[in-house]
């Protein structure tokens, strides 16, 4: 299995997700929630990296194809979370990720790229 590629981004936006809930109606216009599960589901992390080179652009972008876009999991690099004092109070370490959507890229002159992207949670 691939792991993503062990660059620290310049910044990360995390959503924790939601649990498996469905609500009903109740017959006093109140709501009746059903718990199917107890692990949240749907977790998304996005990711900004700012002035990357060439290189370690195309490091993302090869991990991004042989990911085959969004089809294949992976692990994350420790890299990606650090600065966090602990990512097992997120999720747990036995997460999969996939890519939401392609990588985001602006260049700059010099060859430098700025790479925006997000992923999401796999159970």
């Amino acid at each position: 299995m691939a792991t993503f590629p062990a660059l620290e981004p310049n910044s990360r936006t995390y959503s924790l997700g939601q649990f498996p809930v469905t609500v009903q109606a109740g017959w006093h216009g109140g709501a009746v929630r059903f718990r199917h599960g107890s692990t949240a589901a749907g977790h998304s992390l996005e990711l900004s990296y700012e002035k990357l080179t060439a290189a370690n652009a195309s490091l993302i972008r090869a991990h991004y194809r042989g990911q085959l876009g969004g089809y294949v999991p992976f692990s994350l690099s420790s890299a990606v979370w650090t600065g966090h004092s602990s990512t097992t109070n997120l999720v747990p370490s036995s997460t999969l990720w996939r890519y939401a959507g392609p990588p985001e890229e602006t260049h700059y002159s010099g060859g430098l790229v700025d790479i925006n992207l997000t992923l999401e949670s796999v159970i």
